[in-house]
Order: C-alpha cells, then structure tokens, then sequence
C-alpha cells in the first residue's frame, strides 16, 4: 500500500467479494489501498476464475457460483466468521442484489454492490411480460425493499460507473460552479439539497455522453460531456477518457 493512500474506514469483520471479473479485479486493489482490514478475512466468490491473481494478493478464493438455492448457506458463515461487522462487495452477475442485500441486512453485514441484479434466467422467463424484466422493474423491486425495512445496516445500491460514479462527478461539478462564480454555499447532505443548489446556480440538466468505440478519434472529440445550464460561461465538461 503506498504510504499516501488515504484510509476511509476500518472493516471489524470478513470482506467477501462476489465476482471477480474486470470489476473485480479493479476493485480489489482499492479496497487494499483504502480499507484498513484483516487481510487473512478476505475472501473472493468466483465460479469461473482459477484464484491466481488473488493468491497472489493473499486472499482467499473460493471457485463456487453463488445461486438462489446456495447464497444463505454459503454466505452467512462467510460474513459472520470470526466476529465483527461484515461486508459484502457484490459484482457479479445473475445474483440478485436485493435477496442479498436483504441478507445482509438481516445479520447485521454492510453491502454494495454497482447495479440491481437478478438470478439467473430472470431476462428469459417467458412467463412474465418484457415490462416485468425491464431495468425499471428490477429497480421498483430495490425500492420495496428499501420502504419495507428503512434505516438499519448500510446498503449501497448501483454504486458503478454510471449510475454510480457520475453523480459524484456531477455533485463536484455543482461545488466547482459554485467556487468559480463566487457563490457562497453550504455542501448538501441530501437528495434535496444538491437539487436546491442546482437550482441556486441555474443549473437546468446534466448530460453524460457516451463513449463511441466505433466513432473516429476525431468525432470522439467532438462528443461533449458537460452541464447544461443557461449561461454557457458556467458549462463545464465532466472527465472523460483521453
């Protein structure tokens, strides 16, 4: 770990990571970096990887697909083991993100994951209606559960790029409008609050455009990634990839 790296939070208890894909990989390192924890209470949940790159960060892997039938038994043991507080970093796909996080709220573990799952086979059941498979769906599914138990053990849902990493960028971009016009203001707390402030300063939208692969590296130049608002002075473009 580089002596600068800034340590956010402490992890009292296991650290189990479902996945380990790009995102997977990605993630381990800032968890390593950021995160002060018991390395020897690291575990990985992987179906397809051989555990070789997490051997070699010392972690522990398991080559096992977590599924409706298994997640309760081989989670639990896992989150709970050895005491402390838990916590659960989902990025795998065709696991439902609400069935686990419901579990992790029921023994007390701390979850994320970066976007609302579902089991296996959920997008091809002809039983239900296109409607009922829908992204939008699958989000109603997330927020009945939120209204159905409010408050206890955090849980952060669909925390990827976008949505995910987008919203920090586009809070920033409200707080560096703000600076630059000379604005005086206090940092929001709340939903609310960022829309307040966004409308103090005439903030009309946010666009995030996507990136073309198939676009030429002139035409991907062109393509904008800024704050829409009504004076053009106060657009400012959102990072993007070089």
């Amino acid at each position: 770990m580089s002596p600068s790296a800034q340590i956010h939070a402490k992890i009292s208890g296991p650290i189990v990571m479902i996945g380990f894909g790009s995102i997977g990989k990605g993630t381990l390192p800032l968890i390593e970096r950021h995160f002060d924890y018991d390395k020897s209470r690291f575990v990985i949940v992987d179906p397809h990887e051989d555990g070789e790159l997490a051997k070699q960060h010392g972690v522990r892997f398991i080559k096992e697909g977590i599924t409706r039938e298994n997640y309760r038994e081989v989670l639990v043991p896992l989150l709970t083991a050895g005491g402390g507080q838990g916590f659960c970093v989902n990025l795998s796909v065709d696991t439902s993100s609400v069935d686990i996080m419901t579990l992790c709220r029921e023994i007390g573990a701390l979850y994320i994951d970066t976007v609302v799952e579902p089991w296996l086979g959920f997008y091809f059941d002809k039983k239900i209606g296109p409607e009922k498979r829908s992204n939008y769906a699958l989000r109603e599914t997330l927020l009945a559960a939120k209204h159905k138990s409010p408050g206890g053990t955090t849980a952060v849902s669909t925390c990827g790029a976008n949505p995910g990493m987008v919203s920090w960028f586009v809070k920033q971009a409200l707080l560096d409008i703000a600076r630059d016009t000379g604005v005086e203001i206090n940092e929001p707390k709340s939903r609310e609050g960022w829309g307040q402030l966004a409308q103090k300063l005439g903030v009309k939208g946010a666009h995030r455009g996507l990136w073309r692969r198939d676009l030429s590296a002139a035409a991907r130049r062109q393509h904008a990634r800024a704050l829409l608002v009504p004076d053009a002075r106060r657009a400012i473009r959102l990072p993007r990839h070089p």
